[in-house]
């Protein structure tokens, strides 16, 4: 077991706060860390706001040794999670060609054309560890700052547990 002791659980989406959503997120996420010893010391919901999110990042990271964010992750002109965290740890992003690739793959796949803009789920911060989405499109990715750990994982519940329980919990162990 790695030395994080308390966490924070940090869900982004205005849907959460319109009360369209029940953020199921949270009490999964607080359940998997309880399992791994690290001791869940608030749940925050934040809206689709970078201003918001900064300020929510800020808090969490003075007081956590973990951070964990869900959901901002898609391709939509609203979801900035990714770039509201690469500008909180001071990090540039920048295209991963083979997440990219996997992109495309998964839209061929389904006999698609990958849509315009979800080129923008392949920029990930300089220097963090990706974690693959396997049943989705937005990859995830863990970075720190200042000795506290950040990850990022998607919001849609089907994709932030199996992304949390393949990618996220071996990495925390």
């Amino acid at each position: 077991m790695s030395n994080i002791a308390t966490a924070e659980i940090l869900c982004v989406g205005t849907e959460l706060l319109l009360g369209d959503i029940v953020n199921t997120n949270a009490a999964f996420l607080s359940q998997r860390l309880a399992e791994l010893g690290i001791c869940v010391y608030r749940h925050t919901a934040v809206g689709d706001n970078p201003e918001r999110l900064k300020n929510a990042l800020d808090t969490a990271l003075a007081s956590s040794d973990l951070v964990i964010t869900s959901g901002g992750l898609g391709p939509t002109y609203d979801d900035l999670t990714k770039e509201t965290v690469a500008e909180v740890v001071g990090a540039e992003l920048e295209t991963r060609e083979d997440i990219l690739q996997q992109l495309e793959e998964y839209y061929a796949r389904q006999g698609r054309i990958m849509p315009k803009g979800v080129e923008k789920q392949a920029l990930i911060p300089e220097g963090a560890e990706m974690f693959p989405n396997d049943v989705g499109t937005a990859p995830g990715f863990a970075i720190e700052k200042d000795g506290c750990k950040i990850i990022t994982i998607p919001g849609p519940p089907r994709e932030m547990k199996t992304m949390f329980d393949g990618y996220v919990k071996p990495y925390l162990k």
